[in-house]
C-alpha cells in the first residue's frame, strides 16, 4: 500500500535526488578567492554561461529520483522493491562518485579547469546528496521488516 512509511522514505528520496540536480555543487576559485567557475549538475559555467557539460552527473541523479518513484508503486511485490532500491543504491553511488571526484580530479584537471592557483570549493548544500542515500536505506529496511511479517503471518496460517 501507498501509505506505508517505505514510501514516504522512497519519495523524500526522489525529491532530494531532484534537488540535488538543480543546487550549485561548488565554485572554482582562484588563489585570490575570485570565483572564475560554477559547476552544477548540468554543467561548469564561467560568468553564466556554460563552458563544460556536465550532464551525466544530471541524468544519473534523474534516474535515481525516477527509480525512487517507481519503486513506490510495486508495493505489491517487496523482493522486487529491495531490487529496484540495490539498483537505486548503485545509480546514486556512481551519481556521488561521479559528482564529487571523477570530475573535479579528472576532468576539471585535464582540461587545465583546476590548476595549481584555483582550487574546487564545495558548496554545503552538497550534503543535501547524502539523504537520498540514507532515505532509501532506511525504506529498505522497512520493506525487508514487512516481508517478515508478512512470512510470519503465512506460516501461521
Amino acid at each position: 500500500m501507498i501509505q506505508r512509511v517505505q514510501s514516504l522514505f522512497l519519495l523524500v528520496a526522489a525529491v532530494a535526488a531532484i534537488v540535488v540536480l538543480f543546487i550549485p555543487i561548488g565554485n572554482i576559485i582562484d588563489s585570490t578567492g575570485f570565483c572564475l567557475y560554477q559547476y552544477d549538475a548540468f554543467s561548469l559555467k564561467k560568468e553564466g554561461v556554460g563552458v563544460l557539460s556536465t550532464l551525466y552527473i544530471a541524468l544519473l541523479w534523474g534516474v535515481s529520483a525516477i527509480l525512487s518513484l517507481v519503486t513506490i508503486f510495486m508495493f505489491k511485490n517487496r523482493p522486487r522493491q529491495v531490487m529496484m532500491n540495490g539498483i537505486n543504491m548503485l545509480v546514486m553511488l556512481a551519481a556521488l562518485v561521479t559528482m564529487l571526484y571523477i570530475y573535479p580530479n579528472l576532468v576539471f584537471e585535464k582540461r587545465q579547469i583546476v590548476t595549481s592557483t584555483s582550487m574546487l570549493e564545495f558548496n554545503r548544500l552538497v550534503l543535501i546528496s547524502l539523504v537520498p542515500a540514507v532515505s532509501l536505506y532506511l525504506a529498505n529496511m522497512f520493506i525487508k521488516k514487512d516481508e517478515k511479517k508478512v512470512r510470519a503471518a503465512d506460516r501461521l496460517r
